[in-house]
């Protein structure tokens, strides 16, 4: 017998548990105040109403519910009109207080019975602070268990606890979701991990989550997903890097179409220079994405003109557009994530990281951020998508706190390099560009004089 899914319909969330939470199971978010877990109840909740599904909602503490929907106001899932219509919010302070746990199981059996609903929250049990024996725990989570079964609804408990007397091997949940909030830098990121889940495989590890006007958003590690069935090959075709002296060293005329290149040197060498170059070599038939990492859409605009790359015009056709990244608290993963929507979204073919070290100034990258981006390339591969990314070694080395690792450049198929030569000026060391590595392919020459490319260049007439 195959056991019937409720999914949650929350971004992220049913991809990790591989289709949603299974109908008659009990679940427990545990995590500290402020970690999102009421926001994510709630979420659930009200996207049941569009199903035309019910919610119970029983909070175990004092706060009243109108304190507790005033902060969901700005939530835009909340619909006011919903609230004891198919929300219902019910109170077993006063039954916890009077008559224990028992009592608390009378009201749900009653409460269930009149609204027919389809999930159950139990906000606010806070095992530690009630002075609960872990017998009685484990009596209340049995019959929570027998009750929801019968009544063929999924369970919710959210408390603050940290797995003591609600733990999985003492209650026998079907699920425990843990919630956390890290500091890294000067950045906070939120990481949710499913300790325990019965019925399904998930997606194991920790995936970090983003909490805004619109709930909870879950990103899970891009390296962890189910792989694509579309090939990751290389296509028949050269793509333009935008320059044509850049062009002309590459036998094939141009990078292969689907492929990954890495622009590598220092601060100032010229590596936004090229990122632009490529990025303004978008058409309305092979649309373009800049991901900056440290500068703004404006004075990159104006640096492409400037240099006569026509950027300008890239952007003003809609050919090309422009995003930052590493916006505000935005997680590695999340990164990830936004940057493949957007290529299907809008159909990219042409993708620029200017600035790897954004992605590097976060918590996870030390640990797996070369896993990360060797599946970031797969998957841009897969979809047809010609790519670019540039790095500073040193930026790189400050942000993530570790160096440029030996076997990254082997993640991409072209590498190319700013090297310093001690014998000649140091302007011109800085725009000399050697090439690394070409894949599919050789370069006609070692090498090209970027200052002198930029000269040469052709204006872009039309996008």
């Amino acid at each position: 017998m195959t056991l019937k899914r409720l999914p949650t319909a929350i971004d992220g969330l049913d991809d990790i548990l591989q289709g949603g939470l299974f109908e008659g199971g009990v679940y427990i978010f545990e995590g500290p105040p402020g970690v999102g877990k009421t926001t994510l109840a709630n979420q659930i909740a009200y996207g049941l109403v569009q199903r035309r599904q019910r919610t119970l909602y029983v909070t175990m503490l004092t706060e009243s519910h109108a304190r507790m929907l005033q902060h969901m106001e700005h939530q835009v899932f909340f619909e006011q009109q919903h609230v004891n219509a198919s929300v219902f919010y019910v109170s077993a302070y006063g039954e916890l207080e009077q008559g224990g746990l028992r009592a608390v199981i009378g009201l749900l059996q009653g409460e269930l019975l009149r609204s027919r609903a389809a999930l159950l929250v139990i906000d606010g049990l806070v095992v530690e602070q009630r002075g609960l024996s872990g017998d009685s725990v484990r009596q209340f989570v049995h019959e929570l268990q027998s009750l929801v079964s019968a009544m063929s609804c999924t369970c919710l408990i959210l408390t603050s606890g940290t797995g003591n007397a609600l733990s999985a091997e003492q209650t026998m949940v079907d699920g425990i979701f843990t919630f956390e909030d890290h500091g890294f830098h000067w950045r906070a990121e939120r990481r949710m991990q499913v300790r325990k889940f019965r019925g399904s495989q998930i997606i194991r590890g920790s995936h970090t989550f983003c909490i805004s006007r619109r709930g909870l958003q879950f990103f899970p590690r891009l390296e962890s997903l189910p792989m694509r069935d579309e090939p990751a090959t290389l296509g028949g075709g050269a793509v333009s890097t935008g320059l044509p002296a850049w062009d002309a060293i590459l036998r094939a005329g141009g990078l292969l179409a689907g492929s990954a290149s890495v622009v590598i040197g220092h601060s100032g060498a010229g590596k936004t220079t090229l990122a632009l170059a490529f990025a303004a070599a978008s058409s309305l038939s092979q649309p373009g994405l800049l991901l900056a990492g440290t500068e703004f859409a404006g004075d990159l605009r104006r640096t492409g003109d400037q240099l006569g790359l026509g950027l300008g015009q890239a952007l003003d056709a809609g050919a090309l557009t422009i995003e930052h990244l590493g916006h505000e608290d935005e997680s590695m993963d999340e990164m990830g994530h936004k940057l493949l929507r957007l290529v299907d979204e809008r159909h990219i073919r042409r993708v620029v990281v200017d600035g790897l070290e954004g992605l590097a100034d976060t918590l996870a990258f030390p640990e797996r951020g070369y896993r990360f981006l060797g599946r970031l390339l797969t998957e841009l591969k897969q979809r047809g998508v010609t790519s670019l990314f540039t790095v500073d070694p040193a930026a790189l080395a400050v942000a993530g706190g570790t160096g440029l690792a030996e076997g990254v450049v082997g993640r991409f198929d072209n590498a190319f390099v700013f090297r310093h030569h001690a014998a000649a000026r140091a302007t011109e060391a800085s725009r000399t560009l050697s090439v690394a590595k070409v894949r599919g392919t050789q370069p006609s020459q070692a090498s090209v004089d970027v200052q002198l490319a930029l000269l040469d260049a052709e204006r872009p007439s039309s996008h």
